[in-house]
């Protein structure tokens, strides 16, 4: 394994502002407007980071389909057409985290567009107004609780996989409480003896967090035995190639992955449904979404919830699960060595 890792990591691989060689080209990107993708490329590694710019590119993706159906393009749309766009959203069953999350990215796009393009003073709609909206407004549906899962249930998904790696995804997930797109683009050089390197997580510097030595040996056996069986592994950068590529390139297969293991360990169960209104011709269809009890953000609320079962203090706790509230973490005093030290000393996840 290659061990490059240490406390004088520097933490500004968000903040270059050349681009990397893995940044991708605006080409690549799914949103088909012009604009959405030049704002993609010249902030990828500037102000986003590649996990966030995937979401991005969701977001504008859909918004940018929505105003094609209308005629509209991102430069000539209306403010009225947001808050259409908007009320779709919560018909289709968006919550309002989601919402936020949404308007935050359609908004970027726009202050790029007025500030850095030669179309900024076409807009047929000023920036400044998205600071009217108000989601409290919308009804969207309640957020979704899930409960951490026991030890004898983490045992169980454990055994319920069909296949060392996605077994091990998993194990990585629990233990280090990784998010779903960070335990996909780890890299085999974020790796060291007894840590994970984190590079791109959610609106966030990188980060270091500890593995135990038992994961530290399955990942050598993973890397040694399992992982060259891959068509694409040989080509591959990422610890987790797919079947035929790379790496999974969506949440949502990894997701599919973690809710069919939960199904088959019997721990699996819907926890609620949303509404979604789909426009069918000159009618409205009403379907439900189902919400499960286990998803890839389970292993993360676990991860959290085994230490503090383990009598790791929430300063601790904190740091290595990269909360994103700064008044906890900088309460955090000690060196990264000795919060790692004792982590590792108390932390026992279930195997």
């Amino acid at each position: 394994m290659n061990t490059r890792l240490g406390s004088n990591w520097p933490g500004i691989i968000g903040h270059r502002v050349s681009m990397s060689s893995d940044q991708q080209d605006s080409e690549s990107y799914r949103v088909a407007d012009e604009y959405a993708r030049e704002y993609l490329s010249r902030n990828e590694g500037v102000t986003l980071a590649s996990s966030s710019v995937e979401t991005y590119d969701g977001h504008l993706t859909e918004y940018v389909s929505f105003l094609d159906q209308r005629d509209r393009t991102v430069v000539n749309a209306e403010f009225q057409d947001v808050l259409d766009y908007l009320d779709w959203c919560v018909r289709r069953g968006n919550r309002k985290s989601t919402l936020s999350s949404k308007l935050a990215t359609i908004g970027e796009l726009y202050r790029y567009i007025r500030l850095r393009t030669d179309v900024g003073d076409e807009l047929g709609l000023d920036p400044i107004r998205f600071q009217e909206i108000d989601l409290n407004q919308f009804n969207t549906p309640p957020p979704i609780e899930r409960d951490a899962l026991s030890r004898d249930e983490i045992r169980r998904l454990f055994d319920a996989f069909d296949s060392f790696r996605n077994r091990l995804m998993a194990i990585v997930g629990v233990e280090t409480g990784l998010r779903n797109s960070d335990i996909r683009n780890l890299r085999l050089e974020d790796i060291d003896e007894n840590t994970i390197h984190v590079r791109n997580p959610k609106n966030s510097k990188p980060y270091d967090v500890p593995i135990s030595n038992e994961l530290a040996f399955e990942i050598q056996h993973w890397n040694r035995h399992h992982r060259p069986g891959y068509s694409a592994a040989a080509e591959s950068p990422y610890l987790f190639p797919s079947q035929c590529g790379e790496r999974l390139e969506a949440n949502g297969s990894l997701n599919s992955i973690i809710r069919t293991a939960a199904e088959r360990a019997g721990i699996q169960e819907v926890i609620g449904e949303s509404q979604v209104r789909k426009q069918e011709g000159d009618g409205k269809e009403v379907e439900c979404r189902e919400w499960h009890r286990v998803t890839v953000h389970t292993l993360r609320h676990s991860f959290v919830t085994l230490l503090k079962d383990a009598g790791v203090n929430l300063n601790y706790r904190m740091l290595v699960a990269n909360h994103a509230d700064s008044d906890t973490t900088r309460g955090y005093t000690h060196g990264e060595n000795e919060a790692f030290s004792l982590i590792r000393s108390r932390f026992d996840p279930p195997r």
